[in-house]
């Protein structure tokens, strides 16, 4: 026992303060886990939503470019996508036929790089830094493939919603120069 008959009560808020400090502490963690797995499920769904919906683009463009071409070759035709609707005089989107691609072996690469990089089957799903940083990097690599095909195949953008007609420029790459000069 102390001498001083004070010293217990006068210690109350020091004792309240740390007795709240060690509680609000372990409380946060555990919250802070809670929330951390939470927003790590969400953004981890988004991106690989994301990533299915850019390994879908690639399977649409990569068969419009093997179907179509296989046809024209066969038929000799170089419109065929179009061609059958515009002699029914349907107009030329009631066709169930996507426009084809233009046979260029550029795209094809950038096509075959795009599929590689979003096939689910060599995408990791582990939560380890390595894995997440393994499909972040190709998750970026994956989203520039995507423009780059959007661009040389004449698509809109999600941005404008119209096609970018680009025109070269000194600050520009030389991809975006001979997409300048095919669409204009």
């Amino acid at each position: 026992m102390s001498l001083d008959p004070f010293e217990e009560i006068l210690g109350l808020e020091e004792k309240f303060y740390n007795d709240g400090y060690k509680q609000g502490l372990s409380d946060g963690i555990i919250a802070g886990r809670i929330e951390g797995r939470k927003f790590g499920l969400e953004k981890g769904f988004e991106k690989y939503v994301e990533s299915g919906r850019l390994h879908g683009k690639s399977l649409i463009w990569a068969n419009r470019m093997s179907f179509f071409h296989k046809q024209d070759q066969a038929t000799g035709n170089e419109q065929s996508g179009n061609r059958g609707a515009q002699v029914l005089g349907e107009h030329p989107k009631a066709t169930l036929k996507p426009p084809a691609l233009p046979n260029n072996q550029r795209l094809a690469k950038h096509l075959q790089v795009l599929y590689a990089l979003v096939e689910s089957d060599s995408l990791s799903t582990e939560n380890t830094e390595e894995a997440v940083s393994d499909f972040d990097d190709r998750w970026k690599r994956a989203h520039a493939k995507a423009k780059i095909v959007e661009r040389m195949a004449g698509e809109a953008t999600k941005e404008t919603g119209s096609v970018e007609k680009t025109t070269p420029r000194g600050d520009t790459s030389i991809e975006d120069a001979s997409i300048g000069k095919r669409l204009n």
